[in-house]
């Protein structure tokens, strides 16, 4: 992506992003790259996707190419609350050949929780929610929404994960480190059990910044892993690699 060019070029799709206050982030690829499905499904049925809070439509196209690519047949749920966010995801979704497995909802978490008919269920559902204090809101009306967390609190997307979630459904979410203690007490309150942690680290022997978590109904025991983005040299890891190669376009 160039500073005039607004669209992102991924290796199998492209995402526009003029008109979301969010832009593509190392945040958003990390988690597209990184949820798995920790129950598997045997029954042959679509896996079923829900991305809360969407934004550009990033994670739930490169969840739609990554099960896609290994044979699994999905149906993801995007819901976004922003109005021309909603309106391009839509968009970037119907121009990648998922096209017909993404449908983006135009409304809150909340308001989507209000029309789904009992025994809703989904096997994974991804958020990458917003963390910024109410006293730090941008002064752009959008980039505000798009980043400010009472518009899509933990506790909400906790609850609805707990109701949602198929027996062996898994919850995956990333946030900053300083709000671990949040997350983990919202996912208790919910009956959420953790499953997997992923701790990102922007070079090798630097704090740890941002943590991915995946989240059962069932105690499975937890796995803990290390992802760090760059070494002591400031080149990409091999992990890091590893894990986005099938996305960007390259990694130097």
């Amino acid at each position: 992506m160039t500073q005039k060019d607004t669209t992102f070029h991924f290796k199998q799709f492209d995402i526009a992003q003029d008109r979301c206050a969010m832009k593509v982030g190392t945040d958003g690829v990390l988690l597209g790259a990184w949820a798995s499905l920790i129950g598997q499904k045997n029954d042959g049925e679509p896996v079923r996707i829900l991305d809360i809070g969407t934004g550009t439509g990033l994670i739930a196209i490169m969840l739609a190419q990554r099960f896609s690519a290994n044979g699994i047949p999905v149906m993801a749920d995007a819901v976004e609350i922003d109005a021309e966010a909603a309106r391009q995801a839509a968009e970037n979704a119907a121009a990648t050949p998922w096209r017909a497995q993404i449908c983006v909802h135009h409304c809150s978490l909340q308001e989507f929780a209000e029309r789904q008919p009992e025994g809703t269920t989904y096997d994974l559902i991804v958020a990458n929610p917003p963390f910024y204090n109410a006293t730090l809101k941008p002064d752009d009306e959008a980039r505000a929404l798009a980043r400010h967390k009472d518009a899509l609190p933990v506790r909400d997307i906790m609850r609805c994960a707990a109701n949602w979630l198929a027996d062996a459904g898994t919850l995956a979410i990333i946030y900053p480190t300083d709000y671990d203690s949040e997350v983990m007490t919202e996912a208790v309150l919910a009956g959420l059990n953790p499953a997997r942690i992923g701790r990102v680290l922007t070079k090798t022997g630097k704090p740890e910044k941002r943590r991915m978590l995946e989240m059962t109904r069932n105690g499975i025991g937890c796995k803990t892993e290390i992802i760090a983005i760059r070494d002591a040299s400031g080149n990409y890891t091999a992990e890091y690699k590893n894990l986005t190669e099938p996305f960007y376009t390259s990694l130097n």
